[in-house]
């Protein structure tokens, strides 16, 4: 990004500098783990400690995303330059803002060679993102700590970068999925392999709709670090 940070960045990990790093894997799975971020505003990147796995997958693919903030809520679209295991420096390609951290309005969209872009749509070409897995959901006993709690969905976007945005979430035994309380505006969610972090967990499944809502059908519960 060659001009100044937006504030809505600045504010946000001033505020809150604890927020998920989002890489994805050798399947295409996304995975959101917690992660520390410092600006170097003169550089205009930012810096990262996370654990050691989520840095061993940006080394591999260093599209990654960074969501930090609630209100203002930033969503960090970048490529990651991995400066040790559980350092990384990300040097931004598009920021998402939601001022105000309400997904019902349009986010700001800023990329890495307008000030602001004056569509919140990303125009970058799509390159695609794996598809559903499929097969029947895999409950844990630790789902049911979703439960009506704010969490961040990872999932990737048309143009192959990963895309988080947080969302509130609810467990649901009975049904086998964790339904998802909203449909975020300016978020390209479409059917898929996504990830959900909550309550110290890491839900990896697929991504659907059913019924005219987003659920998550679980496959794999991680903990943070995994």
């Amino acid at each position: 990004m060659t001009g100044p940070l937006p504030d809505e960045l600045l504010q946000a990990v001033e505020r809150s500098p604890e927020g998920e790093l989002v890489t994805v894997d050798a399947h295409g799975q996304p995975a959101a783990s917690p992660a520390r971020g410092e600006l170097d505003a003169r550089a205009g990147c930012l810096e990262l400690a996370t654990a050691d796995a989520p840095s061993r997958r940006a080394q591999r693919d260093p599209r990654v995303g960074v969501l930090v903030g609630d209100a203002p809520l930033v969503l960090v679209q970048g490529t990651a330059r991995v400066l040790a295991v559980g350092r990384l420096r990300v040097r931004p390609e598009r920021i998402y803002a939601w001022p105000e951290g309400d997904l019902d309005a349009e986010p700001r969209l800023f990329d890495a060679h307008l000030e602001e872009v004056r569509s919140a749509h990303n125009e970058e070409p799509e390159t695609g993102h794996a598809p559903p897995e499929g097969g029947a959901p895999a409950w844990d006993p630790r789902l049911d700590a979703v439960d009506r709690i704010r969490a961040a969905l990872a999932f990737v976007g048309p143009d192959g970068f990963p895309f988080a945005v947080r969302v509130p979430a609810r467990a649901d035994r009975a049904g086998r999925v964790v339904h998802l309380d909203a449909d975020p505006v300016g978020a390209p969610i479409e059917p898929g392999l996504a990830c959900l972090f909550a309550a110290g967990l890491q839900l990896c499944g697929d991504l659907v709709e059913e019924r005219g809502r987003w659920v998550l059908r679980p496959h794999r519960v991680l903990d943070a670090s995994g």
